[in-house]
């Protein structure tokens, strides 16, 4: 290795971090990686339990990044940090790989030529893939597995180079012998760290595996096979205890948001897409080229496959066991998304830096445009990473997360204490971003409503002042609305507006409500008005500009039900009794009729009035539409 190939190297690996660090915090952390952050600061007795019974990965990853942020804390920069270093290590990993693979023997000068320029392309590839380097800022195990493999495919390139036949004398042969071995065992060791890291290495390995035996056996290399085999069985007794008696997630999860029984063409498709151009790029882009790239693949296989056998073999195992293994799990089961092979994109970008080193070779040169079909490759290549990292890093449509941490600070700006937050869908962010400030708590607990979510948000009425609630988008989460509706109903809202991508309210529960009305005892049907308040007015003496609204809540305590719907009005009226401004609605914004209602409940019935009356003094009056009694609530002063 010459000193301008190690310069290359670290100039590769220095524009991977720059990469990879540029803009890392920029992005709210979405709520797979708040999770993971929150989940690996779990009590020991919970984190294993975690581990065993909820998440679908095995422990190694939590177990160091656990140990990541005890050392250097929890913030969005420091916990995707971890996720770069990985990122990063997988440039000069790779490299070395494809040195390792493509050991040429014996060695003239081209053969080393052409060993690099697939090492050093290959190196270039992982270094600019946009989908690596979203998944380096992001906080899962997305690039520790494939790190991790390649340093275990590197000792097993070493090991399977060296265990070639050599007439060499027995005291070299001795010094060999412990060579094997000690790689091998490397082989072991790493290959453990990745299946530690993440359950779908065990397709890697079983690619390998075909592999091995494939060649062994028509190469008749017993003793070569006889050490693989003992490998193997090392690596199960050390690994089957684990899937055994660990965890119960191989056999029982199925992810939310993965995809079941899907073609396996479109499940190739997809993969090749995202791993080579990312999903931070059109879809009808990727639909557009995918086939291109499948093209390409094959042609460079088939092109490897006359020039090295075992390693085009290797690569073909590398890229189609785990994709025919991904395949056959997730028929019936939602097991499928292109990020769970990730650990074969090095496989990927390997084959395609193949092609171009051959692209730079004499063999695929014409005479007079020897580089242009490499250049188009290194341009396409150079091209769609541009535009898809500038699609990532500016475009908002492509932020891998909605704004939460502006959320946070606008709750944080206004909490109080008494405070609660509610969601109405599970999401790890607002608990990751209140940091404790605020407890956050997620109603319903399933996707509808049931009778104890109701007592829950009961109980929140007697024990806090205020609740913050944050709605998800339609149908995600309680298609129902149930908790609006119940806060609707039941607390009055003083906020209700949007902060970036969210809706955000803010209600006062009736502990909160309760110094702040104007008290009232005036029976109305079956229920008595309890009290008003006019909101961010003095209910002694009222003013508002002509044309202003006044936001007036009325609150009605049943003492039996009612049998029939009366819809509630607010009024101005002058002197002679004449109404001069009027606002009528079915209470509780339409969400609550009054034959709903039930003995003791304090329902909140607020109102939008607008004061549309000339200058003077008016009486505000209260009632129900049919209902012979109206009941005076205060007088209001209308200014010009």
């Amino acid at each position: 290795m010459t000193k301008k190939t190690w310069a290359a190297v670290l100039l590769l690996t220095f524009v991977a971090f720059i990469l990879r660090v540029y803009r890392l915090d920029f992005v709210s952390l979405r709520g797979d990686e708040a999770f993971t952050v929150i989940f690996v600061q779990r009590t020991w007795d919970g984190l294993w339990k975690g581990i065993s019974t909820i998440e679908p990965n095995p422990p190694l990853m939590y177990l160091a990044l656990r140990v990541w942020i005890a050392l250097a804390g929890q913030s969005e920069l420091v916990t995707r940090f971890f996720s770069v270093f990985f990122g990063v290590l997988c440039v000069p990993l790779l490299y070395r790989l494809a040195r390792e693979m493509f050991v040429p023997l014996p060695q003239p000068s081209s053969a080393s030529q052409g060993r690099e320029r697939i090492a050093l392309f290959a190196a270039a590839l992982i270094a600019i893939n946009p989908y690596q380097i979203w998944h380096s800022q992001d906080v899962r195990n997305y690039t520790m597995w494939p790190a991790l493999s390649l340093l275990a495919l590197i000792f097993f390139w070493r090991w399977w180079n060296a265990e070639k036949p050599q007439t060499i004398d027995n005291r070299r042969q001795t010094r060999h012998l412990s060579f094997v071995i000690l790689n091998l065992s490397l082989y072991i060791l790493a290959t453990l760290t990745s299946l530690y890291t993440h359950y779908y290495d065990t397709f890697i390995l079983a690619a390998l595996n075909i592999f091995v035996f494939a060649f062994a056996l028509l190469g008749r290399r017993w003793k070569m096979l006889a050490r693989w085999i003992v490998a193997q069985a090392v690596l199960v007794a050390a690994y089957a205890p684990w899937v055994l008696f660990g965890t119960n997630r191989i056999t029982t999860y199925g992810e939310p948001s993965a995809q079941q029984s899907i073609p396996l063409l479109d499940q190739f498709s997809r993969t090749l897409a995202s791993i080579v151009l990312s999903d931070t790029v059109p879809e009808t882009l990727k639909a557009m080229l995918w086939l291109p790239l499948a093209l390409a693949l094959v042609a460079i296989l088939l092109y490897l496959a006359r020039q090295n056998r075992s390693r085009a073999a290797f690569l073909f195992l590398y890229i189609a066991a785990p994709t025919l293994a991904l395949y056959a799990i997730s028929i019936g089961r939602p097991l499928f998304l292109e990020r769970y092979l990730n650990g074969t994109a090095p496989a990927y970008y390997l084959t395609f830096a193949v092609g171009l080193a051959a692209m730079t070779s004499g063999k695929l040169q014409t005479t007079n445009y020897k580089l242009v079909p490499a250049a188009f490759g290194a341009l396409f290549f150079v091209g769609a990473s541009g535009y898809a990292l500038s699609n990532y890093y500016f475009d908002p449509a492509y932020a891998k997360a909605p704004d939460w941490r502006a959320l946070a600070q606008f709750i944080h700006a206004r909490q109080q204490p008494g405070d609660i937050v509610i969601q109405n869908f599970t999401e790890m962010s607002p608990i990751y971003y209140q940091g404790g400030t605020l407890p956050v708590i997620t109603v319903p607990k399933s996707y509808f409503a049931k009778s104890a979510d109701t007592k829950t948000l009961q109980q929140f009425n007697k024990d806090y002042r205020r609740i913050w609630f944050i709605p998800a988008a339609p149908d995600l989460w309680d298609p129902d609305h149930f908790v609006e509706k119940y806060l609707a109903r039941f607390d009055d809202r003083e906020i209700d507006t949007r902060v970036a991508e969210f809706g955000v309210q803010l209600y006062l529960t009736p502990r909160g409500f309760a110094s702040e009305l104007t008290p009232l005892d005036a029976p109305v049907v079956n229920a008595v008005l309890d009290g008003y308040r006019v909101r961010g007015g003095d209910a002694h003496a009222l003013r508002a500009p002509r044309g202003a609204t006044l936001p007036v809540v009325l609150y009605w305590r049943v003492a039996q039900p009612i049998d029939r719907d009366f819809s509630v009005f607010v009024q101005l009226v002058d002197a002679n009794g004449r109404i001069v401004a009027r606002q009528e609605s079915a209470p509780a914004d339409g969400t609550y009729p009054t034959s709903q209602w039930r003995a003791g409940d304090l329902v909140v019935d607020a109102h939008e009035l607008k004061a549309d009356a000339t200058p003077g003094t008016y009486s505000l009056v209260a009632g129900m539409d049919g209902v012979a009694a109206n009941v005076s609530l205060t007088q209001v002063t209308i200014t010009q």
